[in-house]
C-alpha cells in the first residue's frame, strides 16, 4: 500500500501517479530528492468504496453541482485511518527524517497528454507528524472537487474513475526555490531551458501568488 521513494522495484504509474514516480526515478538517478513515500491507490481503495456507496456519490452523479460536490467532500473528509492502514503507515513513517513534512496529491489522472491538473488538488506544506492523517485525508477528499470532476467533464474523462494516491515527503527550509523547464515552454525552443524561482518556497510560485525572476538558459553555449 505504500512505497519509499527510495524503492528499486517498478511501481505502475496508475498506483502512484505521475508525480510520486517521477520522484521515485529522479531519486533513483542520484538527484537530491528529500525523503518521502508515497501511499499508492490501494491504500485508498476502501475509502473510495465508501465514497462511492454514500447518498452523495449518487446525488452527485445524478447532477454533478458545487453544492453537490461540497457534500461529497464533506463525507470524504468523515473518514479515518484504519488499524490496517495506521500500522503499515506509522511503519513507512519510521524510516523518514525531520518534523515538518509537505503532503501532495499525485493522482494517475493529473496529467494525462493533453490536460493538466496543476493546482486543483490539495497541497499542504508545513505539516507535522501529528497532522499527517488529518492532510492525507485533506488531499484524498479533493478529488471530489468541483473544479476537478468538471475539468474531467470539459476533457472527455470519466469522472466515476477517481482514484488517488498520495506523497509524505520531507519539507527542507528553502532558501530559495522554483519551476525548472528542460525546453522553452513558451516557444518551444528545445535549445533552451527555463526557470522561474523566488525567495522561500516554490509553492508561491506555481500558486502564481508571485511573479517569479526568470532566467533563460541556452542550453548549447551555457
Amino acid at each position: 500500500m505504500i512505497y519509499n521513494l527510495r524503492t528499486k522495484e517498478k511501481v505502475a504509474v496508475n498506483k502512484i501517479g505521475g508525480k510520486a514516480n517521477s520522484l521515485i526515478a529522479m531519486t533513483g538517478a542520484g538527484f537530491n530528492v528529500p525523503e518521502g513515500i508515497v501511499l499508492s491507490t490501494d491504500f485508498f481503495e476502501p475509502w473510495l468504496d465508501l465514497v462511492k456507496k454514500s447518498n452523495e456519490w449518487q446525488i452527485n452523479s445524478d447532477e454533478i453541482a458545487t453544492e453537490n460536490c461540497d457534500a461529497l467532500i464533506r463525507k470524504a473528509n468523515d473518514v479515518e485511518f484504519s488499524s490496517a492502514q495506521k500500522k503499515v503507515f506509522e511503519k513507512a513513517m519510521d524510516g523518514l527524517k525531520g518534523e515538518i513534512f509537505a503532503v501532495r496529491s499525485s493522482s494517475p489522472q493529473e496529467d494525462l497528454a493533453g490536460t493538466s491538473f496543476a493546482g486543483m488538488y490539495e497541497t499542504y506544506l508545513g505539516v507535522k507528524k501529528n497532522e499527517l492523517e488529518k492532510n492525507i485525508i485533506g488531499a484524498f477528499s479533493s478529488m471530489f472537487d468541483y473544479r476537478v470532476i468538471h475539468y474531467k467533464q470539459q476533457n472527455g474523462l470519466d469522472y466515476q474513475n477517481a482514484d488517488m494516491a498520495v506523497v509524505v515527503q520531507r519539507q527542507i527550509a528553502s532558501d530559495v526555490s522554483g519551476v525548472g523547464f528542460s525546453l522553452n515552454p513558451l516557444n518551444n525552443d528545445y535549445d533552451e531551458a527555463v526557470i522561474n524561482a523566488n525567495f522561500g518556497l516554490g509553492e508561491s510560485v506555481v500558486s502564481g501568488v508571485v511573479t517569479p525572476d526568470q532566467f533563460i538558459v541556452n542550453k548549447v553555449n551555457n
